[in-house]
């Protein structure tokens, strides 16, 4: 499958649509400098933990699908996208609407994309991608000195072949 497979997929294209939309409202009741800057994610974090605050994490899974949890995630990933990643969908994977975390972001030209990807792999090899849903959804359950802001530093540092 070829990389424009997997970072213009209709679904990808449609979930950020409307992912950045619900940002805007999202953004318009918490208050903040969104500027797409990693130090931003710390307010992020901030703010959904705030939001989640009198919730189990159970709480969290179950609003994994909305706006609540989705929008503040779609930020995390454009974060991630300025700092080097783009953002990815499985064109092959089955999409059901109980269990699918949405779309990824990783970095270009991962060989995972290709489908003997395990035989492209060297020991050391070491490409790093994150799932922005499940991010937000895990750091109700990481201890410090775990920060969300950990999730963009992944893609700052690592370094291009």
């Amino acid at each position: 499958m070829s990389e424009q497979q997997w970072t213009s997929h209709p679904r990808l294209t449609a979930w950020l649509a409307e992912q950045e939309a619900a940002f805007g409202e999202w953004a318009a009741s918490h208050p903040g400098s969104w500027d797409f800057s990693a130090e931003s994610v710390d307010a992020l974090e901030r703010a959904v933990r705030e939001d989640f605050a009198a919730s189990e994490w159970e709480d969290v899974r179950a609003a994994q699908h909305t706006p609540r949890v989705t929008a503040p995630a779609w930020y995390l990933g454009e974060v991630c996208v300025r700092a080097g990643a783009v953002w990815k969908l499985n064109p092959a994977a089955p999409v059901d609407p109980g269990t699918w975390e949405g779309p990824f972001v990783g970095v270009p030209g991962d060989p995972m994309e290709n489908p003997d990807h395990e035989d492209q792999y060297e020991d050391d090899d070491y490409y790093p991608a994150a799932v922005p849903v499940a991010e937000l959804r895990g750091m109700f359950l990481k201890s410090p000195p775990w920060r969300l802001r950990n999730v963009v530093e992944e893609f700052e540092e690592w370094e291009r072949p």
